[in-house]
């Protein structure tokens, strides 16, 4: 069953699929199989001629971009072809599906501009700029056709579309869902899925659960209306394990790679998915009943996992980072070390790096060796990770010699709470400033004198000694006094997107500063937005703020952004101890103010009371009669919008998995 649209310009990209197949089928015939060491090159040579002038023809920047998808959806095939775990082609293969994930990775490596060429070749490189610019142009092409349709629908009433009992577990609140999409074309009702990966409070119970059948919203609803446990695994291998940070998905959507953290270290595991993922009524366990995966060497078999420990240490808060292209993850450690795995979800035996350059020591000096997660950008060769002390790293990406190549100090280091990087920077690839990738690191309590909260802009090729600029994110009485709360990761609006550091902004949620009342620790929060200045840096002139709300000691959640083609918003979560709120603000020329002080509006959902609000939000593209979907998980037991998750036979009130759409949060 599937649910969806398809497109004018995807309908011409189908149309070459025999072209596509026949290019295949000559490549084999030829025996032109992808070099080991160089697949992506390989497929740059032997799939040109599928850029063919029917393709440029229509919607160029559209269709180049789904013809890396398929060179690269097909550089997986090829990669297990190469590895020995899959036969070659044969005559009766058919194109594979343009599929892509969507996960915490997403938010943090951004690629400006509307060339279709830039990601076009960027994304040989590094699919993420691919899988981005298509979900947005995609987007895009979705409004064009459906504007009508809309203009004569009415708009619907505020609501959840759904919430599914994860009992006692939840995502923690800077960690984040993964989506995976099977097809840019069609939504599909049991092979598009969400997989959340839980911290478990007590009890034997799913820790790893996917969803199908999301789409309740569309014509015809999925499942009549009702979303599916697809799967659901109890992944604990040692005494106390828990998923404390974000899962990634494969780029073919069959598997995926997570940490196990516990006592005695954390252990990093991939789990091969059913296949095809389950549909009404079968399914792989429940959360109650959840299926435990077989212990395998290698990731090659249905509902097989495989485990090996990274280290002694916990691992609290840095996520998986998988470069699709080398099939190599990246993953650090609460004793500060970063550690590189290889294979991964290729087929082989996943083993962690032991040698002249591998395990880096990223951590020397400070109270904490907490790391945030890491972001690898090939383009300028680098690693960039931040620690709970408030420094922020480059790793060189080839010949780190186990040592990093660069450490400015961002927050405030040995003052107290709110002074570390909690969240991974983001890096940016500027097409309006393209001869160096900038680095943005966020900060409850700055280093730079005068300044609380701050978001920091740094060139990637930065050195121990490199100046950066910093913008205030407010402070306990405007002083320059820091409040004790920490800043998540900002966003950038779609004219970022477009044009990059000419007329784009930054988004990011700190703190009021100068109010009644002071000093305000902890204070309440605050939305800014920065543009960028004539040499390309973040600066408060111009800049805009709101007050999110008056509660003392409230946070939010990482930020979200996603443009539909007619209206770019912003999501995230807000929330403290007395109170949550999932909102959604407006881009313009500034941010419009979300009304969350009191009962649910148009603007807002409620949430059971608990710091951030939310966990952290991932948004898929759009459903037709739906909107954009966001899902989340709660970060408290009890009902969202007075809506209760409870099962049959379940506890009473339940940490949720959430799903709204972007029409519902007009």
């Amino acid at each position: 069953m599937q649910a969806g649209y398809e497109s004018e310009p995807l309908k011409r990209f189908w149309a070459l699929e025999p072209k596509w197949v026949n290019v295949k089928l000559e490549s084999r015939r030829e025996g032109l199989f992808l070099a080991a060491d160089q697949p992506n090159s390989s497929l740059r040579n032997n799939f040109s001629t599928i850029e063919s002038s029917e393709m440029k023809s229509a919607k160029p920047k559209l269709a180049q971009l789904l013809f890396v998808m398929g060179s690269l959806a097909f550089s997986s095939l090829w990669a297990q072809v190469r590895d020995g775990k899959s036969e070659r082609v044969s005559e009766s293969t058919s194109a594979p599906h343009l599929g892509y994930p969507q996960d915490w990775s997403s938010h943090h490596l951004i690629l400006t501009g509307e060339q279709g060429k830039d990601p076009l070749s960027a994304g040989f490189r590094e699919p993420r700029h691919v899988y981005n610019r298509v979900m947005r142009e995609v987007a895009k092409e979705r409004d064009r056709e459906d504007r009508d349709k809309r203009r004569r629908r009415p708009k619907r009433a505020i609501h959840v579309d759904w919430a599914v009992s994860l009992e006692n577990g939840f995502v923690p609140a800077t960690e984040f869902p993964a989506k995976y999409r099977f097809d840019v074309a069609t939504q599909n009702c049991n092979s598009d899925y969400i997989v959340f990966g839980l911290t478990v409070n007590s009890g034997t119970q799913a820790n790893l659960v996917g969803m199908n059948n999301l789409y309740v919203g569309a014509t015809p609803a999925c499942n009549g209306g009702n979303p599916w446990v697809a799967f659901a695994y109890n992944t604990v291998t040692q005494t106390g394990g828990q998923i404390r940070t974000s899962p990634t998905i494969s780029g073919d959507g069959k598997k995926v790679a997570f940490v196990e953290s516990a006592t005695n270290g954390s252990y990093f595991h991939v789990l091969v998915l059913p296949n095809p993922i389950p549909s009404p009524p079968s399914q792989t366990g429940t959360v109650l009943s959840p299926s435990t995966p077989t212990s395998c060497p290698t990731p090659t078999t249905a509902n097989c996992m495989t485990t090996v420990q990274i280290s002694t240490a916990t691992d609290t808060n840095s996520s998986v980072w998988v470069d699709y292209t080398s099939d190599t993850a990246y993953v650090g450690n609460d004793n500060g070390n970063l550690y590189k795995i290889t294979p991964v979800f290729g087929g082989g035996a996943p083993a962690v790096v032991s040698d002249a350059n591998w395990p880096v020591t990223v951590w020397t000096t400070g109270a904490s060796k907490v790391l945030t997660d890491p972001i690898v950008d090939t383009s300028s060769g680098r690693i960039f990770m931040g620690d709970a002390n408030g420094y922020l790293y480059a790793i060189s990406l080839t010949n780190p010699a186990h040592a990093t190549s660069a450490r400015v100090t961002i927050g405030w280091v040995g003052h107290g709470a709110g002074t570390g990087i909690v969240d991974p920077p983001i890096v940016v690839n500027d097409s309006a400033s393209p001869t160096t990738n900038q680095v943005f690191s966020f900060t409850g309590c700055s280093n730079v004198v005068g300044t609380g909260g701050a978001v920091n802009q740094i060139p990637a090729n930065f050195t121990s000694s490199t100046t950066y600029t910093s913008v205030d994110l407010g402070s306990a009485s405007g002083s320059g006094d820091c409040t004790t709360g920490d800043v998540h990761s900002g966003t950038f609006d779609n004219q970022f997107w477009i044009n990059g550091t000419t007329g784009g902004h930054m988004l990011a949620c700190g703190f009021v500063s100068g109010t009644s009342g002071n000093p305000r620790t902890p204070s309440n929060p605050r939305m800014y937005m920065f543009p960028f200045n004539a040499s390309h840096l973040i600066t408060a002139t111009g800049s805009s703020a709101w007050t999110v709300n008056n509660t003392r000691g409230d946070e939010c959640s990482p930020l979200t952004e996603f443009y539909n083609g007619t209206t770019d918003r912003m999501f995230f979560g807000v929330g403290g101890t007395t109170d949550a709120f999932i909102e959604s603000s407006t881009i313009t020329g500034t941010a419009s103010t979300p009304n969350c002080t009191g009962p649910p509006t148009s603007t807002c959902v409620t949430a059971p009371s608990r710091l951030g609000g939310t966990s952290g939000i991932v948004i898929d593209n759009q459903v037709s009669s739906g909107g954009t979907n966001i899902y989340f998980s709660t970060l408290a037991p009890g009902s969202v919008n007075g809506q209760n998750c409870r099962v049959t036979g379940g506890l009473a009130n339940p940490y949720c998995a959430v799903k709204l759409t972007q029409s519902a949060l007009q």
